[in-house]
């Protein structure tokens, strides 16, 4: 199933996605009770990482107990290698994919996902240090959080161009998903409400949907 399938290294860096990304959500997991967020949000660190202004980031951060921040702490953290993991995933993709197509521009697309780990790892300080009260900037905060989301969409429909020239029904399900996140995000970039979460959490379906792709896709190394 592995030997001689071009994307092997993205297949097996896949799996590593799943395992810490399963990690990340069980220790991450916050009881929403009780913690105030914006109008359409169900999801503290959503909530954060879109946070409109300091203002809402102080309220949502006020009225946290003690044991939800150090477990929004604990999952930024373990995100941290997440971040890694999940854009070594789109690299070896993206790469494969410029292998099969010789398309000089996936060559240039492989290099996104590393803009995407920039902002991502931006955003991720960001909020450690608006979690812990420290100094920090709503700006670059939300600036780095479109980056990554943005970086992210694009991936996806870069891939999702290639799956819909195979032949197969589920590449063609998956590629059709990649094309709603992009208008999705931007969409969602002039939104602060639950359009934001739906933007977010489909990826949390796109990614073992390409995992799955990686190991099963049949394309061949010569």
């Amino acid at each position: 199933m592995i030997k001689h399938n071009v994307f092997a290294k993205a297949a097996i860096t896949g799996v590593v996605v799943i395992l810490i990304s399963s990690w990340m959500m069980m220790v991450g997991k916050v009881e929403t009770e009780g913690i105030w967020m914006p109008e359409g949000f169900k999801i503290p660190i959503l909530a954060l990482e879109f946070a409109s202004s300091e203002v809402e980031m102080s309220h949502i951060i006020g009225s946290m107990p003690p044991e939800s921040n150090a477990q929004i702490v604990a999952g930024t953290q373990i995100d941290m290698l997440f971040l890694i993991a999940y854009n070594l995933f789109l690299f070896f993709v993206l790469r494969s994919i410029y292998k099969v197509t010789k398309l000089q521009q996936y060559k240039w697309l492989a290099l996104l996902p590393f803009v995407v780990l920039i902002a991502d790892a931006v955003e991720n300080y960001q909020l450690f240090m608006a979690l812990g009260n420290f100094n920090y900037s709503i700006l670059v905060l939300q600036f780095a959080t479109w980056v990554k989301w943005v970086g992210l969409a694009a991936s996806f429909t870069a891939i999702g161009r290639f799956l819909v020239t195979t032949g197969r029904y589920f590449d063609k399900v998956l590629a059709l998903s990649t094309y709603v996140t992009l208008p999705l995000g931007l969409w969602a970039m002039f939104a602060h409400n639950g359009i934001n979460e739906v933007f977010a959490m489909l990826f949390y379906l796109l990614f073992p949907m390409l995992v799955i792709y990686t190991w099963f896709s049949g394309v061949k190394l010569n």
